[in-house]
């Protein structure tokens, strides 16, 4: 590494943001992990959602020399980190990484990312590769904007090849799950959108960020993540069916009105394949299956109706 990167007085600063919301234990092994990067000048400040479990407690206990934010209430993904880049950039960091909380990282990631974004002034969002843990199967790598399919594509699309997921690559979209934002990035486009709650934020987030900034793949930067949505149609849970089909519909009401029919019609027959497939799980999973298709619908019927923010029904905490 050069020795801008070498002592603590010379290379950037890093705050690190970890949202937690009743996963107390992903988080701890988020913060062990961080706790083993080999930056020099990494700070993290945990943002609590409002939790209802031992989080706090186990946080106060575990981690006392964590600043940590408590939120009186969940108020969605955007909204917690938000909270989060506020205290970073109050606290004068020159990077924050936006990173979940069922995420790990290998100990040279932070490294690689702010090693390439001080070579290139020009970068204004990094992202890592990420694994789901304990496999060779990539969750997100160079991601990019795939308008025929409505979204932001963790992966780059299914023609990937192998090579494009080992190599630097400039991109149109980041993941959300993990990613080095410039602090002058937020003070010039922004902080997330919070009417989203959960996905598709980090959509929109590119999105103004590549009117100003470019972004970019750094495959040296490893990292590993659950992916607690799921990772099949028939195993999507209900909060992720409802926030997924309603906000794919929200984030481009701004855009042209024949590419807002089109991602209209997409959504539909999306949900409706989608459908088709959770209802094959009905005699074996009944209940459960009664409860995706009701967040799926619903979420299709909020998104056309352009409704935002928090859904108060909650498909009975799933």
């Amino acid at each position: 590494m050069h020795s801008s990167l070498d002592k603590r007085n010379q290379c950037p600063s890093v705050t690190a943001v970890v949202l937690n919301y009743n996963g107390c234990e992903d988080t701890i092994r988020c913060l062990n992990s961080l706790k083993e990067v080999k930056f020099p000048n990494l700070k993290i400040v945990i943002v609590d959602n409002g939790s209802v479990d031992e989080s706090v407690q186990k946080f106060e206990k575990v981690f006392s020399y964590i600043p940590l934010l408590k939120r009186a209430a969940n108020a969605g993904y955007a909204a917690g980190n938000n909270a989060g880049i506020k205290y970073a950039l109050a606290h004068n960091a020159d990077y924050i990484l936006i990173i979940n909380n069922d995420t790990t990282v290998e100990p040279d990631f932070l490294n690689h990312l702010v090693e390439y974004a001080e070579k290139n002034s020009n970068v204004g969002v990094l992202n890592a590769r990420v694994f789901f843990p304990g496999t060779n199967e990539i969750f997100s790598a160079a991601g990019r904007f795939n308008k025929f399919l409505c979204t932001g594509q963790n992966k780059g699309g299914i023609r990937i090849k192998k090579s494009e997921t080992e190599r630097i690559k400039k991109v149109d979209y980041v993941c959300g799950v993990l990613m080095l934002v410039r602090a002058e990035v937020f003070r010039k486009v922004g902080l997330l959108d919070e009417k989203y709650f959960m996905y598709f934020e980090d959509l929109e987030f590119s999105q103004r960020v590549l009117k100003k900034y470019e972004m970019a793949y750094i495959p040296q930067a490893i990292a590993y993540h659950k992916s607690g949505g799921g990772k099949g149609w028939h195993s999507y849970t209900p909060l992720y069916l409802y926030y997924h089909t309603r906000n794919r519909i929200l984030v481009f009401r701004e855009d042209v009105f024949l590419y807002r029919v089109y991602v209209w019609i997409f959504t539909l027959i999306n949900s409706i394949a989608k459908s088709a497939v959770i209802l094959m799980n009905a005699i074996d999973e009944p209940r459960r299956t009664k409860v995706q298709f009701i967040a799926l619908w619903k979420g299709f019927v909020d998104g056309s109706l352009g409704k935002s923010g928090i859904l108060q029904k909650t498909f009975n905490g799933k």
